[in-house]
């Protein structure tokens, strides 16, 4: 009966250490993705004005251990006010990051087609709010991303830039009509296997194709998040001087894979 009893014991303490070893992983990663479940990449189109909610939406809860980001992902940094979601940076420590930033990720993976946020971008230098797809080894995947970025320290541009298998094309600016940190606008971009293209209030502000650079080829996730960098990024978004906390609002995102006909954002935005 000793015997019997010691080998339950055994299992039970190995039971509870891979317990903890995966609610340690679960809090902290090297990658900006951490929810594992893989959806089919159908079209949607959510509007904040209606909902916002756990079975299509993925809330990041994990602190960073990272040499290009200085934030935690924390919940409570995520504020449902309908119309619009509200993303939040602040100075609250998420250690061991000295920052709190929020995350929000659409579930499943989603390949070629058309992407749509409406949004305002947070304003204040070091902040960056953004949309884009993005995969990773974390789900067995090359590093793929497309991306749609605002830099608070100047929020009269739109920065784009795309990975294709941890490689950047390198980033791209876009000067824009308005101050995006003050008013509500449509964003987008279309993704085909042979070139990307950019839109502002659907009209084409930017096209990359595949004889300029590699496009990438994985279905990623699509995210939304913002955040700060370590000091090594002060020269991109400049030094977190921002306000204290300073937002990012989203009101509808949309995808309409490649060959649909489904209903998007635009298709109720009016600027």
């Amino acid at each position: 009966m000793s015997r019997i009893r010691a080998i339950i014991t055994v299992s039970i303490v190995c039971v509870l250490a891979a317990i903890i070893l995966i609610s340690v992983k679960s809090r902290t990663s090297t990658s900006t993705v951490l929810s594992p479940d893989r959806g089919d990449g159908a079209s949607f189109n959510l509007s904040f004005r209606d909902s916002f909610n756990g079975e299509d939406w993925y809330v990041s809860d994990f602190t960073l251990k990272s040499t290009f980001f200085r934030v935690g992902w924390v919940p409570a940094n995520v504020h449902y006010h309908p119309p619009s979601i509200s993303l939040e940076l602040n100075r609250k420590p998420a250690p061991p990051q000295p920052f709190s930033g929020a995350e929000v990720q659409k579930r499943g993976f989603y390949g070629h087609g058309r992407y749509e946020v409406v949004m305002q971008a947070a304003p204040g230098s070091g902040a960056v709010s953004s949309f884009f797809t993005h995969t990773d080894a974390t789900f067995g995947d090359p590093h793929d991303e497309i991306d749609i970025e605002f830099l608070g320290k100047n929020t009269r541009q739109l920065h784009a830039n795309i990975f294709t298998k941890g490689k950047t094309c390198g980033s791209i600016y876009i000067d824009l009509p308005f101050d995006a940190a003050e008013e509500v606008h449509l964003y987008a971009f279309d993704w085909q296997p042979d070139k990307i293209a950019w839109y502002v209030d659907d009209k084409l502000v930017k096209t990359v194709t595949s004889r300029d650079r590699p496009i990438p080829e994985t279905p990623g996730r699509i995210i939304m998040n913002i955040w700060t960098g370590t000091s090594q990024q002060y020269s991109w978004h400049g030094e977190p001087t921002f306000a204290d906390p300073t937002q990012a609002s989203y009101y509808c995102v949309s995808f309409r894979k490649a060959g649909d006909a489904s209903p998007q954002c635009s298709d109720t935005f009016i600027k």
